[in-house]
């Protein structure tokens, strides 16, 4: 297997056994050849296959691990035995720690998830979570959910979010945001549904 990056010579300036890393080839959309990215401890906290990247001064160190078409940008520090995988982005300041686990999930901030904390994409809508601002997430959460301000997600919580709404978690209360249509209730056309519809059906053709 061809390698996609190497770990170069130069080391972190606080943390001297963590080194960045350079493309050996064009990764994704800005990662050419040639270019720098973030820290990581040794070629096991970064899979050399798919689109996956480490950018600017974010770290990847212990057993902790990123792959798939992950980025980690900023400061953000991935350590512990974390994963941060499938489109996960992980931003800023934030740092997924101990055995968390980060499946396209939007993480910014200085925002935390930690513990046995697990961050996914609904099955039924796609949709995934946003944590930010200085949330704590011990728990689970998925679909789409907005972890605010300093709200905290205990060990043990989940919450699972099927729908097409949102649920914005912050200041320790839940709360429901729909768009105008749902909110007020109102009935799609199934005329322009069928147009839609039929319109793929040319393009298909």
């Amino acid at each position: 297997m061809s390698q996609k990056y190497e770990i170069s010579e130069i080391a972190h300036p606080r943390y001297p056994w963590l080194h960045r890393i350079r493309a050996l080839s064009d990764v994704r959309s800005g990662v050419v050849k040639g270019d720098l990215g973030g820290y990581v401890q040794n070629e096991d906290n970064l899979s050399q296959e798919g689109t996956c990247w480490i950018f600017d001064d974010a770290i990847a160190c212990e057993s902790s691990f990123v792959d798939q078409q992950a980025t980690v940008s900023g400061t953000a520090v991935i350590r512990g035995s974390a994963l941060v995988s499938g489109r996960a982005m992980i931003r800023q300041n934030a740092v997924v720690d101990d055995h968390a686990i980060v499946m396209d999930g939007f993480v910014k901030a200085q925002a935390h998830v930690a513990g046995n904390a697990a961050i996914t994409a609904s099955s039924v809508t796609g949709a995934w979570p946003h944590i930010e601002g200085f949330a704590s997430v011990y728990g689970d959460v998925c679909g789409s959910v907005f972890v605010k301000g300093t709200a905290v997600i205990l060990p043990g919580v989940a919450i699972n979010n099927p729908t097409k709404d949102s649920f914005v978690v912050e200041n320790n209360k839940v709360t429901v945001e729909r768009n105008y249509f749902r909110l007020n209730g109102i009935p799609q056309n199934p005329n322009k549904q069928e147009t839609k519809r039929n319109r793929r059906s040319e393009v298909e053709r």
